[in-house]
Parts: structure tokens; sequence; C-alpha cells
């Protein structure tokens, strides 16, 4: 008998501990808190709901754009997605009691969705670093990678004028997103239903990053990520050079000694190419923007299905040999190739 009250005062002893223990809590606001009370009830991923309790020191974050702590009670969003870090009573009562000792908002649900071309309804979720667009299910069809624009790009770059910064995010505001979002919504959608459980994510997204520069010339490349496939995704490369005094774009001409097919036969010729039909596929998919100025190399980049008998993406890598410097404008020669 002695021995049995101990086992029962040991089980008792491990669900206090177990609930005194803190750990974090995901889960789903969908409903306002109370501001007064500073409570609110999340419905956790693993099915539990909680009624969480947040004291005035607790420390809330809010990393989505647009979002604030005050988001717990405001009722500005549909739908909210959280981590809570805290002890919780003992479970087995709903709604079971969190403390917390930290709250950060992972997310927030659009007040505007999408709709596809068959009627389904896609709800829009804003995380800090990209954009989820969800079935009516709740299973995430695509995330949308937001990555870091023009004006992050040239952050670092010493000596532009408020006029060259202007002119240079008006070329990136003309230029605008590169990708049919709608259309790749519908080739995700398409695959949930064809592949079931199976189904893995669709990954898109665009960024601009700073890949070269002198004293008198900036580059930068804008990538695209395009999904091929599930979480398979091929990044395409798109390169514009800049004035930095003026800000203003450059074409071709300023930054080659030659152009169009005589560019492309020069640099398959310096990158060795000469057997057909693989020469003559290359020179009728050249593109001029495709020519990615780094520091330590040009690269020629052919994105995939450009050329005839490649299943991926060709980038054919040039250091700046004599050979290559010779194709190049005396201001288009990047500050490590000198």
């Amino acid at each position: 008998m002695k021995r049995l009250s101990a086992l029962v005062v040991c089980a008792l002893a491990a669900l206090l501990l177990a609930g005194c223990s803190e750990r974090t809590y995901t889960g789903t606001l969908t409903a306002p808190g109370d501001g007064a009370a500073r409570t609110f009830t999340l419905q956790g991923d693993e099915g539990t709901v909680f009624s969480v309790k947040v004291a005035e020191n607790v420390p809330v974050v809010a990393w989505p754009e647009g979002t604030e702590p005050g988001d717990l009670y405001s009722g500005n969003w549909p739908a909210l997605r959280l981590s809570v870090k805290g002890r919780t009573s003992l479970f087995g009562v709903e709604p079971v009691t969190l403390e917390a000792s930290s709250v950060q908002i992972d997310a927030a649900q659009q007040p505007e969705g999408m709709t596809l071309a068959d009627g389904t309804s896609l709800s829009v979720w804003q995380a800090s670093f990209d954009r989820e667009y969800c079935a009516p299910d709740g299973t995430v069809l695509l995330e949308e990678r937001l990555g870091s624009e023009a004006a992050d790009a040239i952050e670092s770059v010493a000596g532009l004028s408020e006029e060259a910064k202007e002119n240079i995010l008006g070329f990136y505001e003309a230029q605008g997103i590169l990708y049919d979002l709608p259309a790749q919504l519908e080739k995700a959608h398409a695959a949930y239903k064809a592949e079931g459980e199976d189904f893995e994510l669709y990954t898109l997204g665009q960024e601009v990053n700073l890949c070269a520069e002198n004293s008198s010339t900036l580059w930068l490349v804008t990538k695209v990520t395009l999904p091929l496939g599930g979480r398979v995704v091929t990044e395409e490369p798109l390169c514009a050079a800049f004035d930095k005094a003026t800000g203003e774009a450059l074409g071709p001409d300023e930054l080659f000694t030659c152009t169009g097919n005589e560019l492309a036969a020069a640099l398959l010729n310096a990158a060795g190419i000469t057997d057909e039909p693989k020469r003559s596929e290359l020179l009728a998919a050249f593109d001029e923007s495709r020519v990615v100025f780094r520091g330590e190399a040009l690269e020629v980049f052919f994105p995939k299905g450009a050329v005839p008998g490649e299943e991926t993406a060709l980038i054919l890598g040039l250091d700046y040999t004599d050979e290559v410097k010779a194709l190049l404008q005396p201001r288009a020669l990047p500050q490590r190739a000198t």
C-alpha cells in the first residue's frame, strides 16, 4: 500500500513539474483578446486551446511588417500566428492556462485573399521575410520570399548622391516583379490536387543585390527564384549597370566594345566553345542582360529551357583574362578584376 502511495505521489510530482516547466507553444489567434485583462485565447497547433495571460512586463515582438504588439487585442487582422513561451497549468481541462514569459507575432493573415480560376479562395499570410498562400484546409501552396530590394542593395555603396539613388530606385520600380504570381499559384494548386499528401509547397521570390562596382560604375543583379515543382527551384539572374555619378542605367555599348551577336561569339570564343550545334544554340539564346558582372569573374547565364538539349540552366564563368578584358569598356572592369 505504501509503495502504491509512493507511486501516486511520484506521478503527481511529474505532472506538476511538466506543468511548471517552460516551453514554447505555437498556434493561431482568431479573435482579439481582452486588452484590459491582457489575456487572449490561442488555438494550439497540436489541438490544445490555451488561455494566455500576458503580464505588463512580458515582451511582445511583432515581426510582420505593419503589425504591432497591440494587435493581440486590436482585431486589426483576421488571424495571427503566434509563438508563446511560458508555463502552463495542468492539462486536462481546457482552456489550459498559459502564463506567458514572451510572445511573438510570427505571421498575420491579410484582409484580402486571392481567388483562383476555379473559384478556390486562398488565404494570404504575411511573415517577416515571406508571404504564404494557403488552401482552404490550411495547406501552404506557395511561399513567396521577400528578399532584399534595390534600396537595401545600394545602402552600402559609398558616395552616391540622392539624385543617383532616386534614379536607381526608379529603374527598379519600373522593372517591377519579374514573375507571374497568379500563374505560379495555379500550378501549385494543380500539383496539390494531383499529389495530395505528397505535395510539397512551391517557392517563389525575387531579390536585388550588389554584385560588382568600381570608381565610376556599379552593377546590381536581380535574382528571380522560380519553382520547378515542390521545393526544387531555379534561380535566374538579370544584371544592370549604373553610372555612380548620376544613377542612370548604362547600355551594352557603354559596357562592351562590341554588342549583340559579335559579343556573344567573342564570349563563346573566350569560353572555348566551338562545337556545333551547341555553339549555334548558345548564340541564338544569348541575352546581354544575362551577362552578370562579379568582382572575380564574368558570368554568362542561359535560363532553363533557353538552350535545346540542356535540362537545367547553364552558366559560363569567364575569368578576367586579357581576352575578356579586351571586350570591356574601360569603365566596365570591376574593382577586384583590375
